[in-house]
């Protein structure tokens, strides 16, 4: 009987817990952690904005337009920072053109929504900014597309890489390498993916990018949902 007792809460906790769905929870503890991030950025101060590759449907960005409304307390003497949010997308389908990119669920026009369908979704935010363009052209051959075409002007507090394969990450962390700031997150949603496989994804993409910018010292920072990981600049040496 009193293993019973036992039991019978842990089961039914179990019951709902493990009928949610495991994108909600992974969206969940990616919301968590970018409130841990720009309360962690506002506690020292670090100026910067939030940039985003591969918004979808936007749940990562409104989790994000919260947390830099939310992370700060008078009290105790942190203050809000204002910073403007940005979101590169195609908002048609993943592209890449490499075939170690061919996934089985990262393919086609999965997890899409249409510009409009997200710029009506954050229509009140005037900080939001939404970008249409391949992030594989952000780079053209050796050429890098200056920040300023897409209206970023300022230096990055945050990057969530959240395009899941090879191509496309690594043209964004080059873009990317103009706003880049000691103290800045580096966040990639997918880091495990292609079954731990460090020669493919986005973490072949990190490998390859540091490898040419030596210069960076990354700390890792933490882990979050289904494969989620956070890096932070620890310094960017001359």
């Amino acid at each position: 009987m009193k293993y019973r007792v036992i039991t019978i809460p842990v089961d039914l906790v179990l019951f709902f817990w493990q009928r949610i769905p495991g994108l909600v929870i992974h969206n969940l503890a990616k919301a968590r952690t970018l409130k841990t991030i720009f309360w962690h950025l506002n506690v020292d101060g670090l100026h910067g904005d939030y940039l985003e590759f591969g918004v979808a449907q936007g749940n990562s960005m409104r989790a994000a337009e919260i947390a830099e409304k939310t992370s700060f307390s008078k009290q105790i003497g942190v203050f809000r920072i204002n910073r403007n949010l940005y979101g590169f997308d195609t908002f048609t389908q993943f592209i890449s053109p490499v075939s170690s990119d061919i996934h089985p669920t990262w393919s086609g026009s999965k997890f899409t929504a249409s510009l409009e369908n997200v710029q009506r979704r954050f229509r009140r935010n005037s900080n939001i900014f939404l970008i249409q363009v391949d992030a594989n052209e952000l780079v053209l051959g050796e050429q890098v597309v200056a920040a300023s075409t897409y209206g970023v002007t300022r230096k990055a507090a945050i990057l969530l890489f959240d395009m899941d394969l090879y191509a496309p990450t690594l043209a964004a962390l080059k873009w990317s390498y103009q706003a880049m700031q000691p103290g800045t997150f580096l966040m990639f949603d997918e880091y495990f993916s292609f079954s731990g496989d460090s020669n493919k994804g986005e973490a072949k993409a990190l490998t390859d990018f540091l490898r040419k910018h030596s210069e960076i010292q990354l700390r890792e920072f933490c882990e979050y949902g289904a494969g989620g990981k956070v890096f932070v600049i620890d310094a960017i040496r001359d």
